[in-house]
């Protein structure tokens, strides 16, 4: 009896142990979507939603004028807007936590998975370690909430990988119709998720081989059944992109030349400092865990670990044959598969410790580490972003930084106070830097406004008494345009970190 006790309640402190470590790991999940799940929409969300979502399904299925149409992204945003009856741009803006709540979901579904990947394939005691990686990682975050396909990209992703795993070791058959589905949205989602897909399909293939010489005929037969579910899944999506195909593959964005040769290595030396996210500390753990799965696992779990490694580093090696320049953020689809790769290693080193004591106490410091370096980055983050835009002119849009995820970003209070202030005078829009978004809330408070792209356009349309205002990103260089003019006088109504400026310019009276 006694022995029992001393089980159980060791049994009930490791249960303890791993509900605190989780709620650690979810604790930035949790802070980012407290700040972001009604945040402000900006140039391709409001782009997104006006042209391909608040549209009627053709044009969400078979208009490509750009990239911006991650079409199965688009479809399902637009589903919803008709479910809960929300078909107005502006009633949107106001809600738009609605939508950020299912990106959300789509989130904790891939820290899912990948937690599953980690622990049945890898049979990793410390797999809870995955919540805190996955949510430490600020480019993961970046992407988390936005009103964009990457976000489905990366569960698409995750899910091949899983469920080919799944059907490669039970040949479940719903298993292999989810890999199927799983290759026919990840790629209907973004079509340069392609580099993602061809990847996983080449790694198949190399086993299949692997397999058929050996004359291991029933594993052989998995893997090419595997590659057959892939590549229907692969022509399902190629089908429905026939009627725009020449839109898909030859827009002006898909189609740009790589700025050297080199150019896809130059991102990949990006994207792994972006994932790292200055977690250094992490870096001696992921060593000494990759001699332990080296030394310790079985060859089933090296290949696996082979697989993972090779899907991450592939598609760069495959963008560099294709010669063209993606933008970074088109590998943000990996995030989860780079999370999974450095949580497996962590785990591996943790669990090979030989008491329960030293296993629990470097899971909580890898833990309040990742959580202390998120907190500190992010809070970084917002006053580098404003810094680079209003003192430097330099607009942050990356994996690791983007102006509309600023604390200064705030489209929406701005337009409000124009309107407390506005008495029917002229509003000039000069500068600035996201168009589709300032339009749409000045739109939003009906307000008129004009585009103009310099001072003299707007000093000409001066009335003595009478003010304008100027809507402005660049903050510096329109002030310094207006101190260099005589009879006016102008006055900022906005704070000095400001996404949006607006600028009181009156006409001095001639005496």
């Amino acid at each position: 009896m006694l022995k029992k006790a001393i089980f159980e309640g060791r049994t009930m402190k490791e249960k303890l142990l791993n509900f605190v470590i989780a709620l650690l790991g979810f604790l930035p999940l949790a802070i980012w979507s407290c700040h972001y799940i009604n945040f402000d929409l900006w140039y391709d969300e409001v782009y997104s939603l006006e042209h391909f979502t608040l549209t009627d399904f053709k044009t969400t299925l078979f208009y490509y004028p750009a990239p911006n149409n991650h079409i199965f992204f688009n479809l399902t945003s637009q589903l919803i807007s008709r479910v809960i009856g929300m078909r107005d741009i502006f009633v949107i803006a106001d809600h738009v936590y609605i939508f950020r709540l299912f990106q959300l979901l789509i989130t904790l579904l891939t820290a899912y998975f990948s937690m599953r990947i980690v622990k049945r394939y890898f049979n990793c005691n410390s797999s809870i370690l995955i919540f805190v990686v996955l949510f430490t990682t600020i480019p993961l975050l970046n992407f988390s909430l936005q009103l964009r396909g990457y976000n489905m990209s990366s569960l698409f992703l995750v899910m091949l990988i899983y469920f080919s795993w799944n059907y490669i070791e039970n040949k479940k058959r719903l298993s292999g119709i989810v890999v199927l589905i799983s290759s026919f949205l990840l790629l209907y989602t973004i079509p340069s998720n392609v580099y993602f897909l061809a990847t996983f399909w080449i790694v198949i293939f190399i086993f299949w081989v692997y397999y058929y010489k050996r004359k291991q005929g029933v594993l052989a037969k998995k893997f090419r059944n595997i590659l057959m579910f892939i590549a229907a899944g692969s022509l399902l999506s190629m089908a429905l992109y026939l009627p725009i195909i020449d839109d898909v593959i030859f827009n002006k964005f898909s189609n740009r030349e790589a700025q050297g040769a080199f150019y896809s290595f130059k991102i990949l030396f990006e994207v792994i400092p972006a994932f790292l996210t200055k977690r250094y500390l992490l870096l001696p753990f992921m060593a000494l865990g990759l001699f332990v799965l080296y030394k310790t696992t079985d060859t089933k779990e090296k290949l696996y670990f082979v697989s993972l490694i090779t899907l991450f580093f592939i598609p760069f090696i495959l963008s560099f044959l294709h010669q063209k320049a993606p933008f970074s953020r088109v590998f943000i689809t990996l995030a989860p598969v780079f999370g999974i790769l450095t949580t497996i290693l962590i785990a591996k080193f943790i669990d090979a410790q030989v008491h329960f004591k030293y296993t629990r106490i470097i899971q909580i410091v890898i833990t309040v580490y990742c959580v202390f370096i998120f907190v500190n980055e992010s809070e970084r983050n917002h006053f580098i972003i404003a810094e680079n835009l209003v003192e430097k002119g330099k607009v942050d849009q990356g994996l690791y930084r983007n102006y509309y995820l600023g604390n200064f970003y705030a489209q929406d209070s701005t337009m409000k106070y124009l309107k407390s202030v506005y008495r029917g005078d002229p509003v000039f829009k000069l500068n600035q830097l996201d168009q589709p978004s300032t339009d749409m809330y000045l739109n939003k408070y009906q307000i008129p406004f004009t585009t103009v792209d310099s001072i003299g356009n707007i000093t000409s349309q001066l009335i003595a008494q009478r003010p304008v205002y100027i809507l402005t990103t660049f903050r510096k260089n329109t002030l310094d345009d207006l101190e260099k003019l005589s009879g006016i006088t102008f006055e900022v109504l906005t704070n000095d970190y400001t996404f949006t400026n607006i600028i009181r310019v009156i006409q001095t009276p001639v005496r």
